[in-house]
C-alpha cells in the first residue's frame, strides 16, 4: 500500500504538468489561426521553462515571419537557444537542427558561421555514424569538443600592462594572469599618517609613485556559446610611495628618500571576476579585481581564440 501511494504522488505532478503544456500550446495554436501573434508568444513562452519542442518549434516560426516582433522576443528565444544546446549535446538531431537555423539567422544570438559550421558536421556525424571496426559493439567515449586556447592583453588602471592565457572546452574553461604597472621604486622608510618610522623632520615633495602587481589564476565558465564568466584568485601587491626630504633640526635639508604610506599599501589575496563576449577568434573582457577586499580595481582585455 505504501508503494503504491508512492507512486500515486510521483506520477500526478506529472499529469498535471503534461496537461498544463497541452494548454498552453491548445492556447498558442488558437491565436496563430487568429494570427495574434503577441497572445500566441505568450501562450508558446510558457513552455520555454520545458524546453517544449513544439513550443520552441512555434516560437521559432513567429520571430521568421514577425520582423517587427524581434525586439520584444529576444530574451524569449535566448532561452529556447539554451534549451536546443543542451539538448543537442544529447544527441538530439531536430534540436541540432534548430541551432544550424539559430546561428545562421542569428535567433536569439548573433550569427556566427563558425557555430552554423560547426553543428552541421556534427548533424552530418549523426544522421551518418562512422561503422563499428571488426563488429565490435562495446563503450566508446563520447566526442568532446576540443579545447580552444586564448590569449591577449589585460589592462587595469592601477596595472596597465598584464597578459591573460587559458583554455576553454566544452563548457569550462581555465585561465592564468599576470598584471604589473612596471614600477619597482624601492623604499626603506615607513609611514602612516603623519608618524615616520624614523627621527627627524620631512618635507613633502609632492611626489609618489605606485608598485603594482597581481598574478591570479581560476575557472572559466561556458554560459552561451559567445559569453563566458571566469573567478580567480591568486597574489597580489600594491605599495603607495612618497617622497620626503629629511631635514635637520636648523631645518636644512639632509636628503631625499622615498617612504611607503603604510596605511594606503596592501598585499595579499587577489581575486578576479570577469565576464568575457566571444567574437569568431576575438574576445574582449570586462571586470573587476579586489585587493584583501580593501582596494579594488577595474579590469579590461582584448586578445584571440588560436
Amino acid at each position: 500500500m505504501k508503494k503504491l501511494w508512492l507512486l500515486i504522488f510521483a506520477v500526478i505532478p506529472f499529469c498535471v504538468i503534461a496537461q498544463q503544456q497541452t494548454e498552453y500550446n491548445r492556447k498558442g495554436d488558437e491565436a496563430m489561426k487568429r494570427l495574434d501573434y503577441s497572445d500566441a508568444r505568450l501562450f508558446y513562452g510558457e513552455g520555454v521553462p520545458y524546453c517544449d519542442m513544439y513550443s520552441i518549434n512555434q516560437l521559432t516560426t513567429i520571430w521568421i515571419a514577425n520582423e517587427q516582433m524581434r525586439t520584444s522576443m529576444h530574451n524569449q528565444m535566448s532561452r529556447c537557444l539554451s534549451c536546443l544546446s543542451v539538448k543537442a549535446t544529447e544527441n538530439d538531431t531536430t534540436a541540432v537542427s534548430k541551432l544550424i537555423l539559430y546561428y545562421t539567422e542569428g535567433i536569439g544570438t548573433p550569427k556566427s558561421e563558425e557555430l552554423a559550421f560547426y553543428w552541421t558536421d556534427r548533424l552530418e556525424e549523426l544522421q551518418n555514424p562512422v561503422p563499428e571496426n571488426n563488429g565490435y559493439s562495446g563503450y566508446e567515449k563520447p566526442v568532446r569538443t576540443p579545447m580552444q586556447f586564448f590569449g591577449g592583453y589585460t589592462y587595469s588602471q592601477q596595472a596597465p600592462f598584464g597578459i591573460t592565457i587559458g583554455g576553454v572546452g566544452e563548457r569550462f574553461g581555465w585561465y592564468v594572469r599576470f598584471k604589473t604597472n612596471m614600477s619597482f621604486q624601492s623604499s626603506d622608510y615607513e609611514f602612516s599618517g603623519k608618524r615616520f618610522n624614523r627621527e627627524g623632520e620631512f618635507k613633502n615633495n609632492h611626489k609618489k609613485k605606485t608598485n603594482s602587481y597581481a598574478a591570479t589564476a581560476g575557472l572559466l565558465i561556458k554560459c552561451t556559446p559567445w559569453l563566458y564568466t571566469s573567478v580567480g584568485a591568486g597574489y597580489g601587491k600594491r605599495d603607495l610611495l612618497y617622497q620626503y626630504t629629511r631635514l635637520n633640526n636648523d631645518l636644512e635639508e639632509l636628503e631625499t628618500e622615498w617612504y611607503k604610506k603604510m596605511d594606503s599599501s596592501y598585499n595579499g589575496a587577489s581575486i578576479d571576476l570577469d565576464f568575457m563576449l566571444h567574437f569568431g577568434f576575438l574576445y574582449v573582457n570586462v571586470g573587476c579585481n579586489t585587493l584583501n577586499f580593501e582596494y579594488v580595481d577595474l579590469n579590461a582585455g582584448i586578445g584571440v581564440f588560436f
